[in-house]
């Protein structure tokens, strides 16, 4: 496929709705938000990080997208990505007081509260605030290596990924019946 990859675009998105919500009152425009992983990089004040990405099946497995009159295409995946919303604690010079964390974080639950969908490719993709179990937080900051923080926890589904794989189906031009008459009664 030719086109930008889904999750780079749905990332985008993501981080201009948060720029233009956050940035006016907490943070300043520009690269104080970015999509990065705690303990990355120092240079920026709320980082938002994709930790997983699941299938969403609503009604049954999906069937194939007609392409034309003799090609389908596999079904497209639909699919829930979670992301780690959270302040840098590593910020660099006038660093982050306990203070500027929450007041990050409450912006950006604020932010992903009042969120309208995202639009992607025609498709509405909804922002839902997650919260994982205490143990869910604990193994997913244990993998990223850093101390368990206050951080949002935000889902995005449903997130269309189509296939590339085609099926070449010709179409039915002719049906050939035949049929025979059952014997009549009492003969």
């Amino acid at each position: 496929m030719n086109e930008a990859p889904v999750f780079e675009r749905i990332g985008s998105l993501l981080l201009e709705r948060l720029r233009e919500e956050m940035a006016p009152s907490v943070l300043n425009p520009g690269e104080d938000i970015k999509l990065t992983h705690p303990g990355a990089e120092t240079d920026y004040r709320f980082g938002v990080f994709l930790y997983d990405i699941g299938e969403v099946r609503p009604w049954g497995p999906p069937s194939p997208v007609r392409v034309n009159e003799d090609t389908r295409r596999h079904p497209d995946r639909l699919l829930a990505l979670r992301f780690l919303l959270y302040a840098n604690r590593k910020v660099p010079f006038d660093g982050m007081s306990a203070l500027d964390e929450m007041v990050l974080l409450e912006a950006a639950m604020r932010a992903v509260h009042g969120m309208k969908p995202l639009e992607a490719d025609g498709q509405k993709i909804n922002p839902v605030l997650y919260e994982p179990s205490q143990g869910e937080k604990n193994a997913l900051w244990q993998s990223l290596g850093t101390p368990l923080q206050p951080a949002a926890y935000l889902t995005l589904e449903p997130v269309r990924i189509p296939s590339a794989r085609l099926r070449r189906t010709p179409p039915v031009r002719e049906v050939l019946l035949s049929a025979k008459r059952k014997g009549a009664a009492g003969t």
